[in-house]
């Protein structure tokens, strides 16, 4: 993710230019993308459509959508679970078959609800879980390398005010892993 630092009278410009706009006090792109701070934060604006002081100097990501997922290669999970449901099971299925004489890179994924320690080690146990199937399933150990990214990569971009619920619908893209294949060593 590109991040830059944007100073309150260049924000301003841009809303006036229309490239960002003020929408229920957060600032959003022109197709309606909530601006995110480094942190993962919503730039705030005022009533008047002026970005809050606190937000002016931050750091800001750019508000780019990521590339779509391989969806034959990303393996979904429920809240706070690292069960394979049983569309994953098929998915793996698949994936196994043709992983002969390939290298495998299971990352696991959280979102970002819970502490960052707590979500590093779900993200590890679905990776771990993917791992283990796979290895069932035929594919050598050894060629399977398991890591983590926690919820220090999402995809889904929720506002922070939704009610719980919502929210752990709309951050259900964050909580995957993505299989990767490269040639054999």
């Amino acid at each position: 993710m590109t991040t830059f630092s944007i100073k309150t009278a260049a924000l301003t410009a841009l809303i006036v230019l229309g490239s960002f706009s003020a929408q229920a006090g957060i600032l959003h792109t022109a197709d309606g993308t909530p601006v995110l701070t480094a942190e993962g934060t919503p730039v705030l604006t005022g009533t008047d459509g002026a970005v809050n002081c606190a937000d002016a100097n931050a750091p800001v990501a750019a508000a780019v959508a990521p590339a779509a997922f391989d969806h034959e290669r990303v393996v979904f999970f429920d809240f706070n679970k690292s069960d394979l449901t049983k569309h994953a099971r098929h998915q793996l299925n698949h994936l196994a078959k043709k992983s002969h004489a390939q290298v495998i890179t299971v990352v696991g994924f959280a979102d970002r609800i819970g502490n960052a320690a707590a979500n590093e080690k779900l993200a590890f146990k679905r990776a771990k879980t993917v791992r283990d199937y796979l290895v069932a399933k035929g594919v050598k150990a050894k060629k399977v390398e398991v890591r983590s990214l926690g919820k220090s990569a999402p995809r889904a971009n929720c506002a922070a005010d939704l009610p719980r619920a919502k929210l752990i619908e709309c951050l259900s893209e964050d909580r995957r892993v993505e299989i990767e294949f490269s040639a054999a060593k």
